[in-house]
């Protein structure tokens, strides 16, 4: 069982676990959090119909934990007061930056290996104006026809402590996939 998702965004970690998991003849149970939709998500990556996934979460920039690079751009961010995109991109640089605060995307990256790390869209926001909550956007694309396709979006709305990593119903929804 892993607690983080967000570890599998190293390769050789993810490597090194799997082989553990199969050499003892097991699996490797990745718990989704608050991925909401995950089995649909899994379903259609099984069934080749998935295209694209992005995720994206909005909180307060007080709830962010971030490394790196991105702890200046939340700085700007906070400076200036406003909504501001903190990232933008492939999720699986992101992991390391800010890996308190991107579980939920590493679940989406595992319920979809066609897409994995390097496929899922990650989107971070820092919005001021959402002080006690955590929004997470899940949108999914499907293969389509003549430029035609299944398009889903799913926003969940998390009550959250002002500066928490994670919302009240995250922890259930933690416990309850166990």
């Amino acid at each position: 069982q892993l607690g983080s998702p967000t570890a599998l965004a190293d390769p050789e970690t993810e490597r090194r676990l799997r082989e553990a998991a199969a050499r003892g003849g097991h699996t490797l149970y990745v718990p989704r959090g608050a991925l909401w939709g995950c089995e649909d998500i899994r379903r259609m990556d099984e069934g080749g119909t998935l295209a694209a996934l992005k995720v994206t979460m909005t909180k307060a920039p007080q709830s962010f934990h971030l490394e790196g690079w991105l702890q200046e751009r939340l700085a700007a961010a906070v400076a200036a007061g406003g909504r501001a995109v903190l990232y933008e991109g492939p999720l699986r640089p992101l992991c390391p930056l800010a890996p308190n605060n991107v579980n939920t995307m590493a679940a989406a990256a595992v319920a979809a290996p066609s897409l994995g790390f390097d496929g899922v869209r990650a989107c971070l926001v820092a919005d001021p104006s959402v002080p006690d909550w955590h929004i997470v956007e899940v949108e999914v694309t499907s293969v389509g026809d003549e430029g035609r396709a299944l398009s889903v979006t799913s926003t969940r709305r998390n009550p959250a402590a002002p500066g928490a990593v994670t919302g009240n119903a995250t922890r259930h929804a933690f416990w309850s996939s166990l």
